[in-house]
């Protein structure tokens, strides 16, 4: 997916944008796309511990080799980590996040690096990297019916 396409689908989403699945609102949806940036690019030091070293392991097997990176075949309403659990985002200013995850966007987009390492996979190649955030973020862009 394009970055250019992912901000245009960021563009429609307004705060009355209503899911089609799922129990976020809008500006949850985009606090937690921008959390996901955060915690994969491990920006807050995040400490993985032996449940999310596992739980990486298993989601990076279930991206490649079940799903194959097609993420219309993603489970909706699966757990989500407590670091991006949108339940725990509260009083957000709706243009503020759509603005910050279009920024995060960018940076991962212009990341240049041959690898990143994060608490969730570990060592990735710099296109694991930018396929797991276009992914993760176009499977909610979808969600809310805006790609």
């Amino acid at each position: 997916m394009e970055l250019k396409k992912l901000i245009n689908a960021i563009n429609k989403i307004d705060v009355e944008t209503q899911p089609i699945w799922g129990k976020m609102n809008s500006s949850q949806m985009l606090w937690h796309c921008k959390r996901f940036i955060i915690f994969y690019q491990n920006d807050k030091n995040y400490s993985p511990n032996f449940m999310t070293k596992t739980l990486g392991y298993f989601h990076m097997f279930f991206l490649r080799y079940v799903i194959r990176w097609d993420y219309d075949k993603y489970p909706k309403n699966t757990l989500t980590l407590k670091f991006f659990d949108p339940r725990r985002a509260n009083g957000l200013d709706f243009l503020n996040e759509k603005k910050e995850l279009i920024q995060r966007l960018k940076s991962v987009n212009d990341f240049n690096k041959s690898f990143i390492i994060n608490p969730l996979h570990g060592k990735v190649t710099k296109e694991t990297f930018k396929e797991v955030v276009r992914g993760h973020t176009s499977y909610h862009l979808k969600q809310f019916g805006v790609l």
